[in-house]
């Protein structure tokens, strides 16, 4: 018995040394594996993590650069195209040269209205000059017109410089104001360029210019965009630099100086491009861009602090290096413990896992089983998950397509977006995409099936149509609902199908659509094919291109599909303007006249009908009318900008599809409004000059007035002044003039004793001419009226 015990006893020893060793040697296995990857990790981290960061950040920051250097390059390029067009104003004529501004009040008014109107079209302009070279003349946008003085003839000789020269419009240097002190900021742009363009313009003599000086604080506005630390600069090709950014502060006056030469030094090699420059304690991501602006090229450049970007990588695999480091020292004084402790780590395992420690391990049998059971349980709550997770995948994907077709995910690679369209069970592999369009039309024409408000309804139940069919085509596709009575699919097709076969089965498709809908929703359905690409990432591209080229449906045709490819090729867009039409329109308006400023509306939508075909052509024919409307009304000194309160009528008139909605918007939006507000504001105006008329009258009707002199005493048009009086006092100005003298009369006859031909002098009459006026107007002479009277 005793032995057995003792052989029990030596046994248990020995498969506790065994499993002590073992477990030793297997801990410091296992822990030295685990901190392995760790280290790894932190190195590569280290040298590969900081390279990638600064490589994205320089894509990013070129990326935003070109995005704003594109906007002010545009913004730019709008105000050249508007001084332009500026100069045919026929106000800007030779008559200049000549021109007693003082005298010609009503005129010089007008001139200092359109140099005002010039500056506020554009946020770029800071003040419009008019200088004209014969008499010294400067006039501004509102410091009215200034003759430089004798003391100044510098400044003449100055300004005289930008008449000569062969270039009609061109940049250049910004020059001080005569009689403008140089440290006064009211007087002197900070920018170092103005814009000039020559008068007349289709002459070679020369007599002036018109000069845009602009807004340094505007035009500093384009670098926010930036981020804070970011030093960004306007440079022109001789390194001068002519902006530079808020966050350009002191503390980077040295680095600024260092940045302009190092990229005036790049840009000599290359007209743009990104490097890294190392400054004191400092690593810059610097890009830079070129665009010429007639003739003189200007740089854009913007540096950004990229050691804070690269910092937080770098402090992290130092991290991970230095947790590393405490896993082996770990392992070591873990496995001189184990054999002192063989049972611990499972203890401490489960008393990690769950609560109640050990007890509850020896209750439900091992530690092991346990772990099992409560492992299952993981795995069941893992399933639950994934399946709420793809209840939810189309919400997600909807979500994902929509950001992709919007050009919200321009930030992600092509190789990004194939994995994450991927994950939302789209076949990526040997594919091309491209787009369909379909808009729909006659809204307004279903009978009263629907109403204007359903467009979102309609729109809804197009898409759901629409969504069915492709479906039973195309095993790859994507119905999107763009709200606006147009709907997008996007189509994923296998690369080996030939272009031509794709044409055709989107053809078949498309015609599909139409004569469904057409059914189904008694609405026109134009669908416009889009181009062919292999890049994912051009699909915001396809469909905004795809949209722009639905504008050049043809109007005649109800349905039609449209293939961009050849749209462009075959399309025939040339037509007739009616300008007669347009002017009879705008004298209408002028004039006041309501009803026959609508009949010239209509019959203007209507001539565009019959000569026009395509719906693009349309809007521009009435994008044109409209500005025309407002030139000829600001001309005429009504308040066009201010009267629509900041609404977009462009926008608003591409939405428009059919000339009856077009004709609708026309003379509801525009024609009616302006022709009452004209009339209105015309009536009150005359009103107050008639005032004026009749008071002049009062106190001067025995000298010889006339109409003509009275108008030009207040400074009014005489065929206006006459028209206006009749229709405000019922009579002409010549019969309000001889009532007032005759009642005059009447009460020197009735309460004087003076004679005839004395009283006939006092009220501006020779003695025979007035008994037969007298007469005509009170049926009896003079005389005889004083003897009925007394």
């Amino acid at each position: 018995m005793l032995q057995r015990i003792a052989a029990r006893l030596s046994s248990k020893a020995r498969n506790y040394h065994i499993r002590s060793s073992y477990f030793r040697k297997s801990l410091v296995i296992v822990l030295l594996i685990t901190c392995l990857p760790t280290t790894f990790i932190g190195i590569s981290l280290y040298f590969i993590g900081v390279n990638r960061v600064e490589t994205e950040v320089n894509k990013t920051h070129q990326l935003l650069l070109n995005q704003v250097t594109q906007q002010l390059d545009e913004e730019l390029s709008r105000m050249e195209v508007s001084l332009s067009q500026w100069s045919f104003n026929p106000m800007f004529g030779d008559k200049l040269k000549t021109m007693d501004f003082p005298d010609n009040y009503v005129f010089t008014r007008e001139l200092l209205q359109t140099l005002f109107v010039m500056q506020q079209t554009n946020p770029l302009i800071d003040e419009v000059y008019l200088y004209i070279d014969s008499n010294a003349t400067m006039i501004s946008s509102t410091r009215g017109v200034n003759v430089i003085p004798e003391s100044e003839q510098a400044f003449h000789r100055e300004f005289g410089k930008l008449v000569d020269g062969n270039k009609t419009m061109f940049w250049t240097r910004s020059l001080p104001l005569p009689g403008s002190q140089p440290d006064n900021p009211s007087v002197q742009t900070d920018f170092k360029y103005s814009l000039v363009h020559k008068l007349p313009r289709d002459s070679d003599d020369r007599y002036g210019a018109i000069i845009v000086r602009l807004n340094t604080s505007k035009l500093s506005s384009y670098f926010r965009d930036f981020a804070d630390e970011s030093i960004s600069m306007l440079l022109d090709n001789q390194g001068d630099r002519l902006l530079t950014g808020d966050q350009a502060l002191d503390k980077h006056a040295l680095v600024t100086n260092q940045l302009r030469t190092d990229v005036m030094e790049h840009w000599s090699k290359q007209a743009q491009g990104t490097f890294l420059a190392a400054y004191p304690n400092t690593k810059y991501s610097v890009s830079y861009h070129t665009f010429s602006r007639l003739g003189t090229e200007w740089i854009f450049s913007t540096a950004s602090d990229i050691s804070k970007v690269s910092e937080p990588v770098v402090v992290m695999s130092r991290l991970i290096l230095w947790i590393s480091g405490i896993g082996y020292a770990t392992a070591i004084v873990l496995s001189w413990l184990a054999s002192h402790r063989l049972y611990q780590p499972i203890s401490r395992l489960t008393g990690a896992i769950f609560k109640g420690g050990t007890s509850r391990g020896l209750k439900d049998g091992d530690e092991l089983k346990l772990i099992e059971k409560e492992w299952n349980n993981l795995s069941r709550e893992s399933r639950i998950l994934q399946t709420r997770v793809e209840e939810q995948l189309p919400t997600l994907r909807e979500s994902f397509i929509l950001q992709l077709v919007q050009g919200r995910l321009s930030y992600m690679v092509e190789e990004e977006l194939r994995t994450k369209i991927a994950y939302y069970g789209w076949e990526t592999q040997d594919k091309q995409y491209t787009v369909l369009v379909a808009q729909l039309t006659g809204l307004s024409n279903t009978d009263g099936k629907f109403k204007e408000e359903d467009e979102q309804l309609v729109t809804f139940a197009a898409a759901n149509i629409i969504d069915e069919l492709t479906r039973l085509r195309l095993s790859q596709s994507y119905v999107i609902n763009l709200q606006d009575l147009s709907v997008g699919i996007m189509i994923g097709l296998p690369s080996d199908l030939s272009s031509s076969a794709v044409k055709k089965e989107l053809t078949q498709l498309s015609e599909d659509i139409i004569s469904t809908l057409n059914h189904i929703l008694k609405l026109q359905v134009t669908v416009c094919m889009g181009q062919i690409s292999t890049e994912l990432g051009r699909i915001p591209h396809l469909f905004e291109e795809a949209s722009h080229t639905l504008r050049f449906r043809k109007l005649m045709e109800t349905n039609q599909v449209i293939d961009m490819d050849t749209v462009l090729v075959t399309g025939d867009y040339t037509f007739r303007y009616p300008f007669e039409m347009e002017k009879e329109l705008i004298h209408a308006i002028r004039l006041g006249q309501e009803e026959e400023a609508l009949l010239r509306s209509a019959d203007f939508v209507k001539e565009l009908e019959k000569s026009v075909t395509v719906e693009l052509s349309v809007q521009q024919a009435m994008s044109q009318l409209i500005g025309n409307l407002n030139n000829a009304l600001l001309q005429a000194g009504f308040q066009v900008y201010s009267f629509h309160e900041g609404r977009d009528l462009y926008e608003e008139l591409r939405q428009l599809r059919q000339t009856d909605e077009i004709l609708k918007w026309l003379t509801t939006m525009i024609v009616t409004p302006y022709v009452r507000e004209m009339n209105q504001t015309y009536h009150s105006q005359m009103t107050r000059t008639v005032e004026r008329v009749i008071h002049v009258i009062e106190e001067k009707y025995m000298t010889d007035l006339s109409l003509e002199e009275c108008a030009d005493l207040l400074g009014v048009n005489a065929s206006s002044l006459s028209k206006a009086f009749k229709q405000i006092k019922g009579m002409n100005y010549v019969d309000y003039v001889t009532q007032v003298r005759i009642e005059v009369s009447k009460k020197l006859l009735l309460e004087t004793t003076l004679k005839i031909n004395e009283i006939a002098e006092k009220v501006g009459y020779q003695h025979s001419w007035y008994n037969r006026v007298f007469k005509k107007f009170e049926g009896v002479t003079p005389s005889q009226f004083r003897e009925n009277q007394l």
